[in-house]
């Protein structure tokens, strides 16, 4: 049993070994030390029976193991599953439940507090919430972060990373073996996870390093995994900041470290705007280029974002899971659209756009998923679930959803995934989940409407909703709870949702 190169091996190969590729809270890695520590780590899990195609759990802190144990997974030809502990106890069970890891590597801080209750307790005064991560049976476990007393039995990456690894020739593998599965939030009563194979995660990332290449990017600040791997692969130096800083320290952040690259979805860049219209300051002039995806790019918050960067290239992106990169649009001719549908833009190279009758988006590209976890390959071309046309200059306009669906930061959210849960709640006698466009926020919110017998508080609903046999993912918990008669409509007395959302 041997270790692989792939693409994004070679690339990290082809850097000049000094330089340095993630900054990390002061901690810094160059490519040199990154690729020697990562095959130090491939060579010692292969020692402890880790092989190709082993499913491997990935819980880690972005940062600099995460890249040696992406790094070190990739030489191994292991699937990988990032799957967030903090989506909630039963949801995160039942994707690992599906999953079965053999393998898994998460934060021992993590680790810890899941062993002690107590202490879990205790922590909980302070914090919101704690993520979930049950002992798991008959996997080997590894932890990064501090070496802390843990009860269970596992092997720090420490000890995983040799003073002076031996000698591996690096295979050639099919670039289209299976690596990545991603957890969407799903439109399915099961777990439904996306996986992807290095050949269709390569052709995403190549999309957007050429777009940084393109636009002359020197350095990215982001708080988001897979944005590592694109700032290596387009060699572009990539520093770690906390998602959840003031706006104060964030541009602070931005001027000592001269970023000149932002990504995120709109509902990341709001704090920001709001502290720098408050203080009737700009972006730092280093910024350069601002990419904006993983949600609805409206035109009301462009033209509260075009303002304050009046000098950088502004990129709205449009994708999904299942093939990240569809369709690109600069922001400021975006903002001046006036015509009908969503302006998202001309397709990446390669992708191809099709329509049903109903005029339902089909995509088909080399980026394309290889298939749902545990589920057949899918349908080709992928249907996207959003209505459009292509206009006379060949743009996407996007007229709508073919099912409900609500959008907040960067996640989907299907209402009839989740109200047969909550209508199981007892005291409710029937629940309807709307999203409402927040103008402030430039976000959806999420706002439950229950018809109750007057049993149960909306603390009450709540607080089920969180944890417990009615729990819904995370980022389907409501932003308000509203107790009101449902308006009804027709033979069948069905609950009017258009009626509804314009009580709401």
């Amino acid at each position: 049993m041997g270790l692989y190169t792939n693409s994004f091996i070679e690339i990290l190969e082809a850097i000049d070994p000094e330089r340095t590729v993630l900054t990390d809270s002061g901690r810094k890695i160059s490519a040199g030390r990154l690729l020697a520590d990562s095959l130090s780590i491939a060579h010692s899990l292969l020692d402890k029976g880790v092989k190709k195609g082993d499913r491997v759990l990935l819980t880690v802190k972005p940062g600099i193991d995460f890249l040696r144990v992406i790094y070190a997974n990739m030489m191994l030809r292991t699937l990988v599953a990032i799957i967030d502990p903090e989506m909630g106890r039963e949801n995160f069970q039942a994707k690992l439940k599906q999953f079965n890891p053999q393998h898994a590597f998460a934060d021992s801080r993590l680790v810890l507090l899941n062993e002690h209750p107590v202490l879990k307790y205790l922590v909980l005064r302070f914090r919101k919430s704690i993520p979930s991560l049950p002992r798991l049976k008959k996997c080997n476990l590894f932890t990064t972060g501090p070496f802390l007393p843990l009860i269970q039995k596992q092997t720090h990456i420490r000890h995983l990373i040799k003073k002076s690894a031996p000698e591996f020739h690096l295979e050639v593998a099919r670039e289209n073996d299976p690596f990545l599965l991603t957890y969407t939030s799903g439109t399915l009563s099961e777990p439904k996870g996306v996986v992807h194979s290095f050949s269709s995660l390569g052709k995403s990332i190549d999309h957007l390093s050429n777009l940084l290449k393109q636009n002359n990017d020197l350095s990215v600040a982001t708080h988001l995994p897979h944005f590592m791997l694109l700032g290596i692969n387009s060699g572009v130096g990539v520093f770690l900041w906390d998602n959840e800083w003031q706006p104060k320290r964030k541009i602070e952040f931005i001027r000592h470290h001269q970023i000149t690259t932002l990504f995120g979805p709109p509902s990341d860049y709001i704090p920001l705007i709001e502290y720098l219209a408050k203080h009737s300051i700009l972006f730092p002039e280093s910024i350069r280029n601002i990419y904006l995806g993983s949600a609805p790019v409206f035109t009301s918050f462009l033209k509260k974002l075009i303002p304050l960067v009046p000098n950088a290239k502004i990129t709205c992106l449009y994708g999904m899971t299942e093939n990240l990169m569809v369709c690109q649009q600069d922001g400021r001719e975006k903002a001046n659209y006036s015509g009908e549908g969503d302006l998202v833009g001309k397709p990446f190279p390669g992708v191809k756009l099709s329509f049903g009758v109903d005029k339902e988006v089909f995509v088909e590209s080399g980026q394309l998923f290889s298939q749902y976890y545990m589920i057949d390959t899918p349908t080709l071309p992928h249907p996207t679930g959003d209505l459009g046309r292509l206009d006379k200059k060949g743009n996407l306009l996007l007229l709508g959803r073919k099912k409900e669906m609500i959008i907040r930061g960067n996640f989907n959210i299907y209402p009839g995934l989740y109200e047969p849960t909550i209508n199981r709640i007892q005291g409710i006698t029937e629940a309807v989940l709307l999203g409402v466009y927040n103008r402030k926020k430039e976000d959806e919110e999420i706002v439950l409407v229950a018809e109750t017998d007057g049993s149960i508080s909306s603390e009450e609903i709540m607080k089920k909703l969180k944890s417990g046999p009615h729990s819904i993912d995370k980022e389907a918990w409501p932003d308000k709870i509203v107790l009101m008669h449902l308006p009804r409509s027709g033979r069948q007395k069905k609950v009017n949702r258009k009626m509804l959302q314009q009580i709401i």
